[in-house]
């Protein structure tokens, strides 16, 4: 069904006994077992875009180009500022360089890559940039080892005390080995059982814990999941806490996390994108490059080989899209921004996305041009009220839930990957503002300030706060006031 990537390199052994320890986990679809009493997928706990994916069952983009969009909802709220903090998050990506160009020990990236802006988390500030960051992470496939290390695969209870199978989904990415390590830190866990207010069972977990450190070092990955708080230590908690911090780029983990996925040593049976059709936009489809398509044909014949085109019809002597089929890692994903309608929320203009690829099908190598026509953005970026999350706190963002693809079961029904992660998705930020936190009868001065969206990082410049126009100065007086001060 598919290669396995495999590193076999001398250098690389030698490097297992002195690099500090890493792990990157793989995101994709719930499976079956992944259920809410194990803590997958926790009613009220936030939000879960997947689970985690045994190496081999990955899902991952099979397109290198990904275009993202602004809608007026957020540039309403927040302003061109705010726009700019979104492209620098979109910038960091495609500053990288190929994934196969990543060093074997991947010393280019650093293990520790964010930083605390004191007076943001004192005010209970998240960065829209690192924010945004995570959520391309999660569209990549990768999904936090913070929050995966370790994870209970059963539980068995017929009479007490109970009975659990625990599982690592951390992976080395110089050895592809299971690793209790994320970038140095050392996790161990315990299992607890997690109580509703009412005294009932929430839910059955694996804790991590970090043995070796009081402060871990963590990814960028780890702030994709939302519920640090009700399935970890508290120290990881707060070290993945997004309330005043920042990140400013991969740190390692992240790094080997993507460089496992689109490596093209990583050859899964996948398909092309929904709605993408064989040859050059420019010209229509139907007819690209020869140079770029396969001389392979059978006269008389409709041209197609593999299986059912996408997006297209099937038309004598022309050739077809080869949709599931062998592919490679594309080795880089490149994120381009396209002008948005900002009141239809779709494209101001239609965008043809092409590029060439090199597929595998029944035996015979392919050449061919792939092509896809947008109306909207494949990465739509808007604004609204979210609703609560927890009975009463209101959500400050949402990712698109990604569409997840099982490819690997065509071949086999049982399989659960490989598989693919259609590039199109959102997200959507909240646009409340300022909000308050009370407990029982109480008035203004009692309540909790909640968290907002604003822009920051390390330096000595203050934070920007959003909606656009705000100022610093009425937050941090309204802080003052709700303590008592």
């Amino acid at each position: 069904m598919r290669t396995t990537y495999i590193i076999v390199q001398i250098v690389a052994l030698l490097l297992l006994g002195t690099e500090p320890g890493q792990a990157f986990t793989l995101l994709g679809p719930f499976s079956g077992w992944q259920t809410p009493e194990l803590g997958y997928e926790i009613a009220d706990g936030g939000a879960e875009y997947g689970g985690p994916r045994l190496r081999g069952d990955e899902y991952r983009l099979s397109t290198p180009v990904v275009t993202y969009g602004i809608d007026g909802s957020f540039l309403e709220f927040f302003g061109a500022e705010g726009a700019l903090a979104l492209d620098a998050a979109f910038d960091s990506f495609n500053s990288l360089t190929n994934v196969s160009a990543f060093s074997q020990s991947l010393d280019e990236f650093p293990l520790k890559s964010d930083g605390i802006n004191p007076t943001a988390r004192a005010l209970g500030i998240v960065d829209l940039k690192t924010q945004m960051m995570s959520q391309i992470l999660a569209t990549l496939g990768l999904t936090s080892p913070e929050r995966w290390c370790w994870s209970l695969r059963a539980r068995y209870a017929p009479a007490p005390p109970p009975s659990y199978s625990v599982v690592n989904f951390n992976y080395d990415p110089v050895s592809g080995r299971p690793s209790r390590y994320v970038n140095g830190t050392l996790y161990s866990y315990v299992i607890r059982e997690i109580f509703n207010g009412d005294g009932t069972v929430w839910f059955y977990d694996a804790r991590e814990v970090p043995v070796d450190s009081a402060n871990p070092t963590v990814t960028l990955a780890s702030t994709i999941s939302g519920n640090p708080f009700t399935t970890s230590d508290d120290r990881v908690s707060r070290a993945t806490s997004l309330v005043g911090r920042y990140f400013t780029g991969l740190t390692r983990d992240d790094a080997g996390g993507l460089r496992y996925l689109y490596h093209p040593a990583n050859r899964n049976y996948e398909g092309a994108p929904a709605g993408s059709f064989r040859g050059s936009a420019i010209s229509g489809g139907g007819g690209a490059s020869a140079s770029l398509e396969s001389p392979w044909t059978i006269a008389g014949s409709t041209g197609q080989v593999g299986t059912t085109a996408v997006g297209t019809t099937t038309t004598t002597n022309t050739l077809q899209l080869v949709d599931l089929a062998v592919r490679a890692g594309v080795d880089r994903v490149r994120f381009v921004k396209v002008n948005t309608d900002p009141v239809l929320r779709q494209n101001a203009r239609q965008a043809a996305v092409t590029y060439p690829e090199v597929v595998s099908s029944n035996g015979v190598v392919i050449r061919q041009v792939v092509s896809r026509i947008l109306t909207r953005p494949d990465i739509l970026i808007s604004a609204r009220d979210l609703g609560v999350a927890g009975l009463y706190v209101p959500v400050i963002g949402a990712l698109e839930q990604p569409t997840f693809v099982n490819t690997g079961a065509t071949l086999d029904p049982d399989a659960e990957g490989p598989g693919n992660i259609e590039p199109q998705s959102g997200f959507t930020f909240s646009k409340v503002g300022v909000y308050s936190l009370n407990f029982g009868n109480t008035d203004e001065q009692d309540g909790l300030p909640g968290s907002l969206w604003g822009s920051f990082d390390g330096s000595t410049n203050p934070p920007v706060i959003y909606p656009i126009g705000s100022k610093l100065a009425d937050l941090e007086a309204a802080a003052l006031y709700l303590k008592g001060n």
